[in-house]
Order: C-alpha cells, then structure tokens, then sequence
C-alpha cells in the first residue's frame, strides 16, 4: 500500500489530512461556513486538532463521525499519527494559539493556527524539522505577510501553503489578500483543485510555496 498523506484545504484554516496507510483522517479548525464562507464542511473524521477556540476555528459540529478532539498543548500518539502541541500566542489581548505538529507516513506536517506572536530561534530548533508548513498569512488577528516570510525563513520548510486570507468565496474581508504573501517569490506553484497528496521522498529539495484552489 503506497503511504503518504492527501492534503485537503477546505478554505480558511481548516484543512483534512489523511493517512494512505491506515486511512486515519484528521481535521484541524473546522468552521461554520455560514459566518466565514467558502463551501459547508462535510467531512467524517477520526480526529479533529483545534488551535484556539474562536468561532472560525473550532466548529466541531462540521465534522461527522466519533473523532477523539485534541485542544490542549502536548503529545498525543493514535494509530500511526504523533500529534505535538506547542503552545503560542494568538496576539496581545486574543489569548493562546497551538501550532500543531502532525508526524505521520515519515511526514511532519505543521499547522499554526492564528499565529500572533513569531516564535524564537530557540523555540524553532525545539520544534525541530518541519517539512511542510501551513501559516496564516492574512494579517489582523495573526502574522502578516512579512512576518510569515520570516517564520518560513526561520523554520525552512520544504512546503509552505498559505492560508487563512482574503479570498474571494471568504467573509472575513479584513485579512490581506494572499497574493500580499506572494508578492516578489519565485518558488510559487499554483495548483488546480484544493487537494496534494504528500510523499516524504517527493518533496521539494527547496522551498516552494503551493497556493492551492478553494474548494
């Protein structure tokens, strides 16, 4: 059986990952689409990983099935799946945020919520090899475009995909668009569809960013 992780962003920050080996299906920050737009969430799942608990990130009713919630910082091993918890900041005054680190198939796959706050070197080399990155690169309540660019120059990923921008399917207009990300890069891929399927030997040897379609 071929292993490897499918990668599905459904809009926002709210992305499916699951497992080709075991079929383990993760969610991370589902949403109520009513409120933040993009299509409804349809989706079963075994677990579901919530960065912080604003509306827009952890709408557990989204997601069917009976999945274990994992919503503190700290280590959580299930079935082939490593889920590390860091604890951050979402910003002055908005509290706490977990940047999740997703170990499976030889793949780690980090989620950093609304990032508010850029981690220090120390707390990067802590965290260790990162091979793909999903960061907000909206602004507002999280790091901006700027800061993004820096927290990928400091972590250096193989893979980073953007999320949590302005989109034109989005309701939260007052996040910069993520062409503002883009901007002045080489190394963009744009991919048709919302979906990629990761394989630890098929990474790129430098760092891309993959912009993938909203569903």
């Amino acid at each position: 059986m071929a292993s490897g992780v499918l990668l599905q962003w459904l809009g926002h920050a709210c992305f499916v990952l699951k497992l080709l080996t075991s079929g383990l299906t993760v969610v991370i920050d589902p949403f109520p689409a009513e409120r933040v737009g993009y299509k409804p969430i349809s989706v079963k799942a075994d677990v579901i990983l919530i960065t912080h608990g604003h509306f827009d990130h952890n709408y557990l009713q989204a997601v069917q099935g009976k999945p274990i919630v994992i919503d503190k910082p700290g280590e959580n091993k299930l079935n082939g799946l490593r889920v590390i918890g860091y604890k951050t900041s979402h910003g002055q005054g908005r509290g706490d945020n977990i940047v999740f680190v997703i170990e499976a198939e030889g793949l780690r796959i980090a989620h950093c919520g609304d990032l508010g706050v850029l981690p220090s070197k120390e707390d990067v080399k802590s965290v260790g090899r990162i091979d793909v990155a999903l960061i907000p690169v909206g602004g507002y309540f999280t790091i901006d475009a700027q800061q993004a660019w820096q927290l990928v120059e400091m972590v250096k990923p193989k893979v980073v995909i953007p999320m949590h921008y302005r989109h034109p399917k989005s309701k939260i207009t007052v996040l910069a668009p993520v062409d503002d990300f883009l901007k002045g890069k080489k190394n963009v891929k744009r991919f048709k569809g919302n979906s990629v399927t990761l394989h630890k030997n098929k990474l790129p040897k430098t760092t891309e960013i993959w912009v993938l379609e909203a569903p």
